[in-house]
């Protein structure tokens, strides 16, 4: 069954969409803002090394897998880090995974004060896939979030899958996704953001394969894929194919 377009979606899309007229960049000018863009670490020596070092402004990094897998782990581990770096970070919940109790032990493992390093860390926790888009779109405008260098969403298509199910949404579906991150890639660059974006998987043929398919493939920057067997987690970087293995103790991935 078709789900219907409320007055609350239509809303959200056309804010959405709304935007003072695009800032405009000679080419040497666009480079020399692409060069100004700094890395923020995973936590992980092992992770940091396959992806060139970390999570970097101007890019969304797309980490998909399977439930128990590490992904988020990872996201709270790459709050927690940039935070650490003195840096305000944007945590989008849309799945009620975001545990301060556990931010707070992986600090504690590490030495660091967890209460300083929590206030750091802007919690937003989403039910759909309207408000989801809303928070990219505003985000230079709220006091709240505008300073935030590092934007990580756990998990991305939830809210787009329980908003749009099915066969019968699919090309609505792919669109507002395709919408979503052509803002949030838009808002990478011109804010100076890194994006770390978890993502669920389907059983493929050969791999296992992200929600939001080639849409959302074509639209991050890199895509890494963990798989956890018997306390070991294996990372792939989809692009180049390079693996690496690490595991998950008290203070995260290691």
């Amino acid at each position: 069954m078709r789900v219907k377009k409320t007055s609350v979606m239509k809303e959200g899309r056309l804010r959405f969409r709304r935007h003072l007229a695009p800032p405009e960049f000679t080419g040497p000018e666009a480079a020399k803002k692409a060069a100004s863009f700094r890395t923020f670490t995973t936590g992980s020596p092992v992770l940091d090394g396959l992806l060139g070092g970390g999570f970097r402004e101007g890019r969304i990094v797309e980490v998909l897998g399977r439930s128990n897998s590490g992904k988020t782990q990872l996201a709270m581990q790459s709050a927690l880090l940039a935070s650490r770096q003195g840096k305000k970070v944007l945590f989008v919940d849309t799945e009620g995974s975001f545990r301060p109790e556990r931010v707070e032990e992986m600090a504690t493992s590490r030495g660091w004060d967890a209460a300083g390093l929590l206030r750091r860390i802007v919690w937003v926790r989403t039910d759909s896939y309207a408000e989801q888009m809303e928070i990219t779109a505003r985000m230079r405008n709220r006091e709240a979030t505008a300073a935030c260098s590092m934007v990580v969403v756990d998990t991305l298509t939830r809210n787009f899958t329980i908003g749009l199910p099915g066969r019968p949404n699919l090309a609505e579906r792919q669109g507002a996704l395709a919408r979503y991150l052509s803002e949030a890639s838009r808002d990478a660059f011109l804010n100076s953001r890194a994006y770390l974006m978890t993502n669920r998987v389907t059983f493929g043929q050969t791999r296992d394969v992200a929600i939001g398919g080639r849409t959302v493939e074509q639209m991050v920057h890199e895509s890494v894929l963990l798989e956890r067997t018997a306390g070991v987690v294996k990372a792939t970087r989809l692009s180049t194919g390079d693996c690496a293995r690490t595991a998950i103790g008290a203070s995260g991935v290691e």
